[in-house]
């Protein structure tokens, strides 16, 4: 008992700088419950410099996966270990969508979700959740007055900004009235405010032209595909440079300039550092899907991959030395199983991981100590 005694005298009175370095390899679980050591620890698991220091020595070691219920609106989320396929958490989620409408998943970074509607109504509230500490923000309203009798459409997105170190949620509000225009904000969650932005998305305003509602976050830059649906509007990639706070606009490669690929079937990525677009296609009886890069500021395309029949990518990412997240619709309309597909090897890997019919999501994530 003596020696229990002076083992934890030396853990309490070790000198911080090596307290940190050792308790920030830990996992999020055991820092919660070591909380409760004393109340030097409890105060030090919670500081920033601590906090940053999990976060930088913690790797992508899970999926979540969030599905959501038409009936009851109850949502739910699942962490799962991404080596084993185990199960490692399970609960609902503390939000819920608006009545009527779904949840959407905005982005993840850092162990961070943003969720709002799937509805892209300006009025939805906006989360920002942390499913490793069961914590979560609500947004406050945004700056842009709300309208009547107008149209507005609610693009989000939701990133890291590396420079200042803080995350930010960045909102393009479509105003459709007697004409079609843009305004933009942007909250920080340092501040948990939000302020406006002068810059404003260089796209056409036409009635056919719209941002896809997924976006992705890269190297301090946010991306949406910008599609339209007929032959006059050039698709397009939507660029906002997180330092600069200015947008401009990233030609697709010429294949794909006006094709009317179905959203699902066209979507943004990033494979080895590098932006990347996926197009899958059919080709005689076959589901193909080509990978495009931006090197050098043209598009290369990197590959053409043969995709198992009833497989389609929900959501442009590599996971797992860039194995393909893939969505297997099994027995019908309403039954789906997340799948891995190696492109080098040509095989489908079924994970065993079933999802309801009104799944939301399903990504890699890193679990932190954020909002806690």
């Amino acid at each position: 008992m003596r020696v229990a005694q002076d083992d934890h005298k030396v853990f309490v009175n070790c000198p911080t700088e090596i307290l940190i370095e050792i308790l920030s390899y830990l996992p999020v679980k055991s820092l919660l419950r070591f909380r409760s050591v004393c109340k030097e620890w409890n105060k030090l698991v919670q500081k920033p410099l601590f906090v940053n220091a999990h976060l930088k020595n913690r790797i992508s070691n899970s999926l979540l996966i969030i599905n959501c219920s038409n009936t009851d609106q109850k949502s739910c989320f699942s962490l799962v270990n991404a080596e084993t396929f185990n199960e490692t958490l399970r609960s609902e989620l503390p939000m819920k969508a608006n009545t009527g409408y779904k949840l959407s998943v905005i982005g993840s970074h850092n162990g961070l979700v943003c969720i709002s509607s799937a509805s892209l109504l300006d009025v939805d509230p906006i989360h920002i959740w942390n499913p490793s500490v069961r914590k979560s923000r609500l947004l406050p309203s945004g700056l842009i007055p709300k309208r009547d009798h107008c149209w507005p459409l609610n693009y989000l997105a939701f990133g890291f900004n590396q420079a200042v170190n803080d995350h930010i949620v960045l909102r393009i509000v479509r105003i459709e009235q007697w004409r079609c225009c843009y305004q933009v904000e942007i909250y920080s969650l340092k501040s948990d405010c939000w302020r406006r932005v002068p810059s404003v998305p260089p796209i056409p305003t036409a009635l056919d032209c719209r941002l896809l509602p997924k976006s992705i976050c890269f190297s301090g830059h946010v991306y949406w595909l910008v599609k339209h649906k007929n032959g006059g509007i050039p698709n397009s990639v939507l660029c906002f440079d997180m330092a600069t706070e200015e947008f401009h606009r990233l030609m697709l490669p010429d294949c794909l300039v006006y094709t009317d690929t179905p959203s699902p079937l066209l979507c943004l990525g990033v494979i080895k550092e590098s932006l990347s677009v996926f197009h899958c296609r059919p080709d005689g009886g076959k589901q193909l899907c080509d990978i495009w890069a931006l090197k050098m500021g043209s598009w290369v395309r990197l590959n053409t991959v043969f995709l198992p029949q009833h497989g389609q990518i929900t959501r442009s990412l590599s996971l797992f030395d860039h194995k393909f997240l893939l969505v297997r619709q099994i027995e019908g309309l309403e039954n789906y199983r997340l799948a891995l597909f190696d492109p080098e090897l040509d095989r489908i890997e079924d994970i065993g991981i079933e999802l309801g019919s009104h799944w939301v999501y399903a990504d890699s994530y890193t679990e932190s100590l954020l909002l806690l």
